[in-house]
């Protein structure tokens, strides 16, 4: 009688939850464009490990936050892999580029240099500006500073949308 009673019970209500004429929004998956290059020095080899984002941004969806701290997650707007590992990426391609220098995403047995990437700020300012603020700091592979650097970029976005912010991230 239990059984019959749940299955009845199941068969009445789970039609009111279930829509049938409404689509669902098609997702969109992103990811940094960042120029790639072959790298003209091979030693010393730099590698870039993953960086370290803000708690909100750790997260499938795209989040856009802006200066006073409101957040606003895009649920059918995805990143196409970790965010941390997105930007590292990027990172060490626009750094191959850039100097010619050789990078890599996993630690390389012989002697090198490691640059730790953390994310201060990646948000949306008004009305249409994107900013990023990262920290860096470059060491040898015993462990030992040899510089760091804090540096902050702002890209005019043509509308905020989660397609321009982006694309001026990836600047």
């Amino acid at each position: 009688m239990t059984r019959l009673c749940i299955l009845l019970g199941a068969l009445l209500t789970l039609p009111g939850c279930i829509v049938f004429d409404k689509k669902s929004e098609a997702v969109a998956f992103y990811q940094f464009s960042s120029p790639s290059a072959a790298a003209v020095n091979s030693e010393p080899v730099v590698f870039v490990t993953r960086a370290s984002i803000p708690t909100a941004l750790r997260r499938p969806n795209l989040v856009m936050q802006d200066d006073a701290g409101w957040v606003r997650v895009e649920d059918s707007h995805r990143w196409i892999a970790p965010l941390d590992r997105l930007i590292s990426e990027a990172i060490a391609h626009h750094l191959t580029s850039i100097t010619g220098i050789s990078t890599t995403l996993l630690a390389p047995p012989a002697d090198h240099l490691v640059l730790l990437v953390t994310v201060e700020r990646m948000t949306v300012k008004a009305p249409k500006d994107a900013t990023l603020g990262i920290h860096f700091r470059l060491e040898n592979s015993a462990g030992e500073v040899i510089r760091e650097k804090s540096s902050a970029w702002t890209t005019v976005m043509d509308s905020p949308n989660p397609a321009e912010f982006v694309r001026a991230q990836s600047k």
